[in-house]
């Protein structure tokens, strides 16, 4: 139940109840409903993701097709030269372009609309989708490293060194040029639309049955973004594969210059597969921390707890901040949600416009929701109200 506060900020009694979807809200005069801030006037947050999920797949098209036409050209190359090396270059796009078809698919199951059951919508697919990505060339770069090993053991293959050589340095020389594609650019902006206030009844309960109602609460909900975002996961796992692309493309171009020249050094072509599995064990580790981080409703990269908590008790007439929770929906869209003791003599309203607006110029929040309480219905000894150990 809404409340809408007079011009001096009463108290929660001399208000009246207010719901925005009821039919007498059309009873207000053209000044109230100037005056009125609904909590989405000045949110461009959809219009942000849709942008945002727009730029990705535009991006994933590109490199999906351009993928395509790299892997068909290094099968050829490589099954004519006899170089795994370049094979397991062509498997791993492969793999690559597996990858891009499901954060393809994983982009267009996040543009589902929310259900009762999924009321966050279908946005984690996205994540899902980098998941499984890691994990499929994960288990892809295990079979090469297989296969290498075979040859060293057993020593029973031959290398064409100048088809290895013209195949390698066509890959090196057509990735540089479509790398940019997946460049990652951030973006920022802030939104300062003000919801209005918000009061219910708020029970903590203990085992002994002893109930404390924290009777006078205001809650206020903002969406938007702040000034750093991270790029959209599917598009940021797509240019890890690329760069692993790019480097494993190198490393077989120098082990084909050795081949050339020296032919009895053809255990190079192992050896660099060898590097290669080295090399995509790293870059992937950095994207699937991120997001465990992402699954365990962590807080997010570029969002520092401790600071976010010192900022809100800036905020004049602020006395305390507990349950305050901060996580992610995807790399690119952080939450917030807190309880703000606040001193009885502040006007509420006034004290939700400045900890919104702060929180949404300064981090990258999709969503904020503050709860604000009176400083006399503070419990030290309840134990949802405590902070994080560290």
């Amino acid at each position: 139940m809404y409340f809408l506060s007079d011009q001096h900020g009463s108290a929660p009694g001399m208000t009246k109840p207010y719901h925005p979807l009821l039919e007498d809200q059309t009873n207000m005069s053209s000044g109230e409903m100037k005056d009125s801030k609904h909590c989405h006037d000045n949110s461009r947050a959809l219009e942000d993701r849709e942008r945002e999920k727009k730029l990705a797949k535009k991006r994933l098209y590109i490199v999906s097709v351009v993928c395509l036409v790299f892997m068909v050209g290094e099968i050829l190359g490589g099954y004519f030269a006899g170089s795994l090396a370049v094979m397991t270059d062509a498997a791993h796009l492969l793999v690559d372009l597996t990858s891009f078809i499901i954060s393809l698919c994983s982009l267009w199951l996040s543009s589902r609309p929310a259900t009762h059951t999924l009321n966050y919508g279908w946005h984690r697919s996205e994540i899902l989708g980098a998941l499984l990505s890691v994990f499929t060339i994960w288990l892809v770069t295990g079979v090469l490293v297989y296969l290498a090993v075979e040859r060293l053991i057993h020593d029973d293959f031959t290398i064409e060194g100048t088809v290895m050589l013209i195949t390698s340095g066509c890959q090196c020389s057509f990735i540089s040029e479509y790398i940019g594609t997946l460049l990652i650019s951030g973006h920022g902006h802030s939104h300062g639309g003000l919801s209005g206030g918000h009061s219910h009844s708020h029970d903590h309960r203990n085992k002994n049955g002893h109930s404390n109602s924290n009777a006078n609460h205001y809650d206020v909900e903002e969406h938007g973004s702040g000034k750093r975002q991270q790029a959209n996961a599917s598009v940021r796992a797509a240019f890890v594969h690329v760069i692993g692309d790019l480097l494993q493309s190198v490393s077989v171009l120098v082990s084909a210059l050795v081949i050339f020249f020296k032919p009895e050094y053809k255990i190079a072509d192992p050896i660099c597969t060898f590097l290669f599995s080295l090399f995509v064990l790293g870059t992937t580790l950095t994207i699937m921390r991120d997001i465990i981080i992402v699954l365990m409703e962590g807080t997010p990269a570029g969002v520092n707890y401790n600071e976010v908590r010192e900022q809100l008790l800036r905020v004049k007439g602020v006395k305390a901040v507990h349950n305050l929770h901060i996580w992610a929906l995807t790399m690119n869209q952080a939450v917030l949600s807190a309880h703000v003791a606040i001193d009885d003599t502040v006007e509420p309203q006034a004290v939700l416009r400045e900890m919104t607006q702060t929180c949404f110029t300064s981090y990258s929040f999709h969503s904020v929701t503050i709860q604000l309480e009176h400083q006399a219905d503070q419990r030290a000894d309840c134990s949802l109200c405590q902070d994080p150990t560290k």
